[in-house]
């Protein structure tokens, strides 16, 4: 089963919210003949086909044969929309086999940006991102294959797991909120402070873009260790004499 990127309903005490992978057919489960569904542009430098050996989660994942050095010739793109002011965690999952990895992949979420590893190899990595939307629009999201040294073209890699978050947050419930803040944010210091309107405990659970509780602990002194939080966008529950609300945390 693909990773659950759509929270349905996740209740977490007095709150849940969901978040969902807006791309269509984003774990390519779904072909017509060699095409992945959902997918809009193929550009004819490369070849695509279903794979059903190499995945790394479902049961598929899509092959790309590369077969030119003119990178403007193999982009793969769908379009999505997105929201103003709402920054979205995007990413992709790549496999390079040994013996066949003389191109890579680069993630395109509206401008070209992070790369996959060639030299990682029979093994699958994950490449990641973020955007920020600057108008409530349409925007391509995809990938771009690049030739590398000893390019003898035609390279073939797999690809599952092509996810752009909707970070948005859906309070189902009505409760008291506190007058919370984090600082700082983005953190880079390997904690946060946390201000509150008195001093008294703070309940303190996160979640990662997945949903997976990554924190569950109390705070005494307004002081929160995310040293165990790896680089990406965070919700925090945070709750105090009864009152509860979330918060958007980025580690750099």
């Amino acid at each position: 089963m693909k990773k659950l990127y759509f929270f349905t309903f996740l209740l977490i005490t007095s709150f849940s919210f969901a978040q969902q992978n807006v791309t269509a057919n984003g774990g390519f489960e779904t072909f017509t003949g060699t095409t992945p569904d959902g997918w809009t542009l193929i550009d004819s430098g490369i070849d695509t086909d279903e794979e059903t050996t190499i995945i790394n989660e479902g049961s598929k994942s899509l092959k790309v044969t590369v077969n030119t050095g003119t990178q403007g010739s193999t982009d793969f793109r769908q379009e999505i929309t997105v929201v103003n002011a709402l920054e979205y965690t995007v990413s992709v999952d790549v496999y390079h086999p040994s013996g066949d990895n003389d191109a890579r992949a680069r993630l395109y979420v509206d401008g070209y940006t992070v790369y996959s590893d060639p030299s990682i190899t029979d093994a699958w990595q994950t490449i990641t991102t973020t955007y920020t939307a600057t108008a409530d629009e349409v925007i391509e999201v995809g990938l771009r294959f690049y030739d590398v040294t000893g390019f003898d073209g035609s390279s073939v890699m797999y690809i599952d797991n092509y996810q752009v978050i909707d970070p948005t947050v859906l309070s189902t419930d009505t409760f008291k909120t506190s007058d919370f803040s984090i600082y700082p944010n983005p953190a880079t210091t390997g904690f946060v402070n946390i201000k509150t309107t008195n001093n008294q405990p703070i309940a303190v659970a996160a979640y990662d873009v997945l949903g997976k509780q990554v924190i569950n602990t109390a705070v005494t002194a307004n002081r929160l260790d995310v040293s165990s939080l790896t680089s990406g966008v965070y919700i925090l529950k945070l709750t105090q004499e009864g009152a509860t609300t979330t918060k958007k945390l980025v580690i750099k």
